[in-house]
């Protein structure tokens, strides 16, 4: 394990946890700070080591689709702010947060790394559109969707994710262009190497 990764990895844990009630307090920080935190917790000590030496579980996700669906399932879940509001109330859930979180972020680099590019879009798509359509719903509702937040705090984050959604599917199209206008045979190679960049 890389241990300047390793830190890193111990630098967004610490983020996520010393400030949760600040983070938890408002919907925007929660979704959108405080969650990605923990995912970027368990990846930084990972991105290297899932090249290098990938172990059993690169048995059980050959082509990284159980990774990749484990993203789409927990982030999903955690996209619900009843879930959220679960979290704050109730220590069981918030351990299940981290958790999680932190697993997910441990195994996304080699499922990543095993995807090739059409599996990667299948997943990411289908992430960036659940964002997307979650972030809609957010701004469209007129009534609050859990009692811990307020409706413009609610509408807040639901504009945010839409943006994550933009940004994540140009990010993941940025990347793959340089192998597709040079030589889309090799265009595989180069999404999954850019995981470990």
């Amino acid at each position: 394990m890389n241990p300047r990764r390793a830190a890193i990895g111990l630098a967004c844990l610490a983020l996520a946890a010393l400030p949760r009630h600040w983070l938890e307090a408002s919907m925007l920080r929660h979704m959108l700070l405080q969650l990605p935190l923990l995912v970027a917790a368990g990846w930084m000590p990972a991105r290297r080591r899932s090249g290098a030496n990938p172990g059993a579980l690169a048995r059980y996700d050959e082509h990284g689709v159980c990774g990749l669906t484990a993203l789409l399932f927990i982030t999903a879940y955690w996209m619900i702010p009843r879930a959220l509001e679960q979290s704050i109330n109730t220590p069981w859930a918030e351990v299940a947060k981290f958790i999680s979180l932190i697993a997910l972020g441990a195994i996304l680099p080699g499922s990543l790394k095993r995807a090739n590019w059409i599996v990667q879009l299948f997943f990411l798509g289908n992430f960036s559109w659940m964002m997307a359509i979650a972030g809609i719903q957010y701004q469209d509702m007129p009534q609050r969707l859990c009692n811990a937040y307020l409706l413009d705090d609610q509408a807040w984050t639901g504009a945010a994710l839409v943006a994550a959604s933009v940004a994540i599917a140009i990010a993941w199209c940025w990347r793959l262009a340089p192998a597709f206008s040079n030589n889309p045979s090799k265009a595989n190679h180069h999404v999954s190497t850019a995981t470990d960049a």
